[in-house]
């Protein structure tokens, strides 16, 4: 990478979602398998759905339905998550504890997610987790989606920082893909979607096992 983590000027550190701050994978099968046996279809197994997790339902959707049928699968997933978007939410390992870390050092922390702004804003809500963000951006809040640059720089400039001043954190080349777009530095954890030999493959500066480790070795 072209600077070490030890030389950032850290001002901002902007998280993904799903497979980075939360497991809720369990809850979005559960959306493709209803949809699924709505329009008479086999669903798609867990992990087909874990895998395919990351670049935004309507992208993650076309994997699991022909053309024809994206409206309406659309149609009965969007229904289910409204429903059940708060339940199976578990706050995955160390999350807490990094916030604390950002936090006491006075940097600004943000949810930068493919998943839709208001379901997160509420899970993030219900978790006890919104006095530590000063900026949740999400599906439906702009007319972008990660990995397109303008999303990114959106979040920056809402931000107020630099992007030689910002990490982003995720789990998947999506993530990767929507920091380096702008020149931010790309940290990620193999807790969701891909492996970490995945993750070094796409690019990530670096790959750490699970946000406590982020927090243990970054920002102690």
């Amino acid at each position: 990478m072209p600077r070490t983590l030890e030389s950032l000027n850290t001002a901002a550190v902007l998280l993904d979602m799903d497979g980075t701050l939360v497991d809720h994978f369990d809850t979005i099968f559960r959306c493709f398998h209803y949809a699924a046996e709505q329009l008479g279809k086999t669903p798609p197994t867990y992990d087909m759905v874990r895998r395919a997790v990351g670049g935004s339902m309507p992208v993650t959707i076309r994997k699991f339905f022909e053309e024809n049928e994206i409206k309406e699968a659309k149609r009965h997933w969007n229904d289910r998550f409204d429903e059940i978007h708060l339940e199976g939410v578990i706050l995955l390992d160390g999350a807490r504890e990094l916030l604390d870390a950002v936090t006491r050092k006075g940097i600004q922390a943000a949810v930068f997610t493919n998943k839709g702004g208001s379901h997160t804003r509420n899970i993030i809500e219900s978790l006890g987790l919104s006095k530590y963000f000063s900026l949740v951006i999400g599906a439906h809040d702009t007319e972008f989606r990660k990995p397109q640059p303008e999303l990114s720089q959106i979040a920056l400039d809402r931000l107020g920082v630099k992007a030689s001043e910002a990490i982003l954190i995720g789990d998947s080349p999506f993530d990767i893909e929507s920091a380096h777009c702008v020149g931010m530095t790309s940290l990620c954890v193999s807790t969701g979607s891909h492996t970490a030999a995945e993750l070094v493959e796409a690019g990530a500066d670096r790959v750490f096992e699970s946000l406590q480790e982020i927090a243990d070795t970054v920002f102690s």
